[in-house]
C-alpha cells in the first residue's frame, strides 16, 4: 500500500515574531522545512507539500539555493490550516496511509513513523501522544480549578489514517472547527488509536523552542 506524506507549511508563524513564517527559519544552516523534508528521504514515501500560495515561489527558490535533493509535490495551500490539509489529502489515491505532518516537527524519528504507519495499516488512525508534566489548570467563567493531569495527554504529528477515511470526514460541513485531524476523524465516526509519542518531536512555535532546536541538533550529531 502506497504510503504519502502531507506535510503542512501553510502557517504565517505569527508567534515566531519575525516577518518569515517559521517553517523557513535557518535552523543549523539549514531552513526548518528542509530539516523536516529530510526525514521522509528514504524512497518509502510520496512527499506532498501544502505551501501557502504566496510563499510557493519562495520555497522553489530556496529548494535551489540549498540544493534540496528530496522528492515532493507542491500543493497549494488554503486560508487555513484545515483547508491546506483538505488541499493535500484530497490530492491523494484512495487506497493508502497517509501521515499528516507539520512542517516544524524536525525532529520525529523513523522508529515512531514505523509504529504509526502500522497501527494505521491495523486499525484506520494512528494519533501520537505525550504524557503532561505540568500541573492543570482548567479556566472558568469565574474562577480556575486544578484538573488531574493524568487524565491529559499532548497531541503530536504526523497523524495517520487510510486515506479515503480521512477523505471522507473532510467532507463534513464544519470540518474546520477541527484543530487537528485526529479530532475530525473521530467526528466522522471513526475510532483513533492512541501511540505514544516522543518527547524530542517538538513543534518549532516560539523563539525558545529554537533554542532547544539548536541544542537538540548539537547533541544528536556527537
Amino acid at each position: 500500500m502506497k504510503k504519502y506524506i502531507v506535510i503542512v507549511a501553510g502557517g504565517q508563524g505569527t508567534r515566531m515574531s519575525g516577518t518569515l513564517p517559521k517553517q523557513f527559519i535557518t535552523l543549523a544552516g539549514k531552513p526548518i522545512l528542509q530539516h523536516t523534508l529530510e526525514l521522509f528521504d528514504d524512497g518509502y514515501y510520496d512527499i506532498v507539500l501544502v505551501i501557502n500560495p504566496e510563499f510557493i515561489d519562495f520555497w522553489k527558490d530556496l529548494v535551489l539555493q540549498q540544493n534540496i535533493k528530496v522528492k515532493h509535490k507542491i500543493i497549494a495551500g488554503g486560508s487555513t490550516r484545515a483547508e491546506s490539509v483538505k488541499n493535500g489529502v484530497m490530492s491523494l489515491d484512495k487506497n493508502s496511509l497517509v501521515a499528516v505532518h507539520d512542517a516544524v516537527r524536525p525532529f520525529v524519528t523513523n522508529d515512531l513513523l514505523d509504529k504509526l504507519f502500522d497501527s494505521a495499516s491495523n486499525t484506520g488512525s494512528a494519533c501520537p501522544i505525550i504524557e503532561l508534566k505540568d500541573t492543570i489548570r482548567e479556566i472558568t467563567a469565574n474562577s480556575s480549578i486544578t484538573v488531574p493531569r493524568s487524565n491529559y495527554r499532548a497531541v503530536q504529528t504526523p497523524q495517520v489514517f487510510q486515506t479515503e477515511k480521512l477523505q471522507t470526514a473532510f467532507s463534513l460541513p464544519n470540518f474546520q472547527e477541527y484543530t487537528d485531524e485526529a479530532s475530525l476523524y473521530q467526528a466522522a465516526g471513526n475510532s483513533v488509536t492512541l501511540v505514544k509519542g516522543e518527547e524530542q518531536n517538538i513543534k518549532i512555535t516560539v523563539p525558545n523552542d529554537l533554542l532547544f532546536a539548536e541544542a537538540y541538533l548539537k547533541v544528536k550529531t556527537v
